[in-house]
């Protein structure tokens, strides 16, 4: 696992792990800032990439990051639709977290979101490297689409349909909504 990476997944977990014993951390928190850090990290790269040039030489064309800000566009209204509003529908306190974090009022997402750009900025300067990845569907895009699918379909078939087991003081459903995208991450980074 690459510094960057594990320097990534450190301040995910810290800052994320202090935002749940904060009572601040909810699953549109967790999938909203992972969409947020694919995002940033987009923008970087295309501003790296027209300013020092890609692998081959050239500058990078429309063509070449405009599908990948349209994909994120995409998993952005289903993110807000379904974790949004949808899981934590009918309960006033997440639905508060949600709308806090969604319009910039949650301290610790904004920590979170600051700290990754700062980071990702520092090891893009310092690398050297040209290799932007600015193709339509990167891995984090994969953990995205499988997340929001997952996620969706397990509050539908299940939180949904067995609340007596998924309401109540313990977040199981969100527990269990958030899980495959948790695992799929962790997959992923050990993969690199």
């Amino acid at each position: 696992m690459k510094w960057h990476n594990l320097i990534e997944i450190l301040l995910l977990l810290l800052t994320s792990l202090w935002g749940v014993v904060q009572g601040e951390v909810t699953v549109f928190y967790i999938i909203y800032l992972f969409w947020f850090q694919e995002l940033v990290r987009t923008v970087i790269n295309v501003g790296y990439a027209y300013a020092n040039g890609m692998e081959d030489g050239t500058k990078p064309i429309i063509k070449d990051w405009y599908g990948n800000f349209f994909i994120l566009f995409v998993y952005v209204i289903f993110i807000i639709l379904l974790f949004g509003f949808m899981l934590n529908w009918g309960n006033l306190p997440l639905m508060s977290i949600n709308m806090q974090t969604l319009f910039f009022r949650n301290w610790s997402f904004n920590i979170n979101l600051v700290l990754f750009a700062v980071q990702y900025f520092l090891y893009r300067k310092h690398t050297g490297t040209q290799d932007f990845d600015l193709k339509i569907f990167n891995r984090n895009h994969i953990i995205l689409h499988v997340s929001i699918i997952t996620g969706a379909l397990l509050q539908m078939m299940v939180v949904k349909k067995y609340p007596e087991y998924f309401s109540g003081d313990v977040l199981w459903g969100s527990a269990l909504v958030v899980m495959p995208f948790l695992l799929l991450k962790i997959w992923i980074a050990q993969k690199e």
